[in-house]
């Protein structure tokens, strides 16, 4: 046999399932509220959309920058390699300068073949 539970009806209306209105806290209030809190993250949010659009337009900008800069600082390094090699090297000065200067040494005949 179960037992069900029967509330007491002489309890204090504080302790009762309806509360009735809420007061300053009611329904409306509160729509009210979370209206206003929607609209202060709309009033934040829809400012910022273009800044951090520019933002990641900058941000891709600095990467391409950064790449170009190693790029660069390769192509640096092997400048600095070639004027070393140049300067002591005279075999690869030799090299640099007769092929494509077309200097050639004293006795030496130069034969071009062309297609």
């Amino acid at each position: 046999m179960s037992r069900r539970y029967r509330a007491s009806t002489d309890r204090s209306p504080e302790f009762l399932d309806s509360h009735g209105a809420r007061g300053f806290f009611g329904k409306p209030t509160l729509v009210v509220f979370w209206l206003f809190v929607v609209a202060a993250c709309f009033a934040v949010a829809i400012p910022a959309l273009p800044q951090y659009h520019l933002l990641k337009e900058i941000e891709g900008e600095l990467a391409d920058a950064k790449e170009e800069e190693r790029r660069l600082e390769k192509r640096s390094q092997q400048l600095e390699a070639e004027a070393r090699a140049l300067k002591k090297n005279p075999r690869y000065l030799q090299e640099r300068a007769r092929d494509p200067l077309r200097y050639m040494r004293k006795g030496e005949t130069i034969i071009q073949i062309e297609d």
